[in-house]
């Protein structure tokens, strides 16, 4: 007999759906001892018929109907509730029958005469799995949904949000352009959470922070003894991906060997892995990001011509803040509340004299920059109204002639310094970054700042890239 449940799993709705009148009786007895609520059908149209009607956790589903053949009945009630854990109960001559319901998406399946031990731990189990993937959702439109509709109506982004919605339901390939913190990574994931690929996973491979000798391996994989290190196989973003959608981050700092591979990922769908000589398929959509100019990378033979055109099938442009400080105010009062709660669970408000002093900042660090700043607000702010001088006080707001000078002197001295390292360690940035003090990434990240090409960075052979 089952176990009496009691919580969250004692109020469940299960539907039995067999043609033998005494199984369903015995079945649905045991379970409403268990404390789950019940409903029988003896065909899958009476099954349909209640699954429209109410809302059930887990349908048990014989192999056999009257009124259908094999998984018939499975494939009809997944095109409906595609989320619903469908538990095939069958006969042991059927069991390859069985394991084809698997493949289509059954959840498990029990043999007759019915082992009700094992039934009772399948259907707690698919009972916990359609609640956690119920509070995954619920947490997703928590965290996404109040942020899309801001984005997707009233502000600047109205134009992109438009575009997103075009393209979303397709396949087509999708370049994001952007200043750093414009919201690349938010728009990438809106094009998968309104595609039908929703339910798949949603990966980022992000280009800019994967060194470079890590590249391709990260990419597509790698197999055990591929390279030293390399103790176990390695699934890379693509095979990670799968049906999902895979966002290509900052794509502008691929090197060359590596924008020819994904170029060929996009033409015919093929990769290997590295060590391997086994072609595999693509199957994720791509969605690729970027900061960078790569018209002039393609000029400087930095940027592959033919793969920017693969790339720029739908190119959405999401412009910077300080072109569209209309937006400034909402996002403002939306990050403020959201860390607010976070932090204190109160709500917080901003005055309009401290909405005006937002409005004038430049934001060079875009929405981003303006989150992080609302998150401080919430934490320091003395109330829970925040005044034009909090805002002040944050941003170090002062007059400009007193403020600029010596920033842009410090900025140039940085630049210089810089510069005269790598020029003394012949372009080595490894050397260049233990020399200054600092962390690989940050070199990189500020020869981004200073504008320095790459030709005056150059890296002799056998050096670290």
């Amino acid at each position: 007999m089952f176990p009496p449940k009691t919580g969250r799993e004692s109020s469940a709705h299960i539907l039995i759906v067999d043609d033998d009148d005494d199984l369903r009786l015995i079945v649905s007895d045991r379970l409403a001892i268990a404390g789950y609520r019940v409903n029988q059908a003896s065909s899958l149209r009476e099954a349909l018929e209640q699954l429209d009607r109410e809302n059930h956790q887990v349908v048990l589903l014989d192999i056999y109907l009257p009124d259908q053949t094999g998984i018939e009945g499975l494939r009809a009630i997944r095109a409906r509730h595609a989320s619903l854990p469908v538990i095939i109960m069958t006969a042991h001559g059927t069991i390859d029958m069985a394991v084809e319901a698997m493949k289509e998406g059954a959840y498990e399946f029990v043999t007759k005469p019915l082992d009700f031990k094992r039934l009772g731990m399948l259907v707690e189990r698919a009972i916990e799995s359609t609640q956690l993937k119920r509070e995954i959702d619920y947490l997703r439109r928590a965290t996404d949904e109040p942020f899309m509709e801001i984005i997707g109506e009233r502000t600047g982004l109205k134009a992109a949000m438009s575009l997103v919605k075009l393209v979303a339901d397709s396949d087509t390939t999708v370049l994001l352009r952007g200043e750093t913190g414009t919201g690349k990574e938010v728009i990438a994931r809106a094009i998968h959470r309104l595609s039908q690929r929703r339910p798949r996973p949603f990966v980022v491979a992000n280009c800019a922070a994967i060194p470079r000798e890590l590249m391709e391996s990260e990419m597509f994989g790698h197999r055990k003894g591929a390279f030293t290190g390399a103790i176990a196989d390695h699934s890379g973003f693509f095979e990670t991906t799968g049906n999902g959608t895979l966002l290509l981050d900052e794509i502008g700092d691929l090197n060359l060997d590596l924008q020819a591979k994904i170029l060929r990922v996009l033409e015919d769908g093929s990769y290997r892995k590295v060590g391997s000589s086994t072609t595999l398929r693509n199957r994720a959509r791509i969605i690729a990001s970027t900061h960078q100019p790569l018209e002039k990378m393609m000029q400087e033979g930095r940027f592959r011509e033919d793969l920017f055109y693969r790339l720029n099938v739908m190119p959405i442009l999401l412009p910077p803040l300080r072109e569209r400080k209309e937006d400034i105010p909402e996002f403002a009062r939306y990050f403020l509340r959201i860390c607010a709660r976070g932090n204190h669970s109160r709500e917080m408000d901003l005055t309009d004299e401290a909405v005006a002093v937002l409005e004038d900042h430049p934001w060079r660090g875009n929405l981003r920059e303006l989150r992080n700043c609302m998150e401080r607000l919430a934490i320091a702010a003395p109330g829970r109204t925040i005044e034009a001088e909090d805002v002040r006080l944050l941003l170090h707001h002062r007059p400009a002639e007193e403020q600029d000078f010596p920033i842009r002197q410090l900025r140039d001295l940085e630049r210089r310094a810089i510069m005269a390292t790598l020029e003394r360690l012949d372009g080595n940035r490894t050397k260049a970054a233990e020399a200054l003090g600092i962390g690989r990434r940050t070199l990189q990240n500020k020869l981004k700042q200073y504008n320095i090409p790459e030709d005056r960075t150059p890296e002799r052979s056998g050096t670290s890239s």
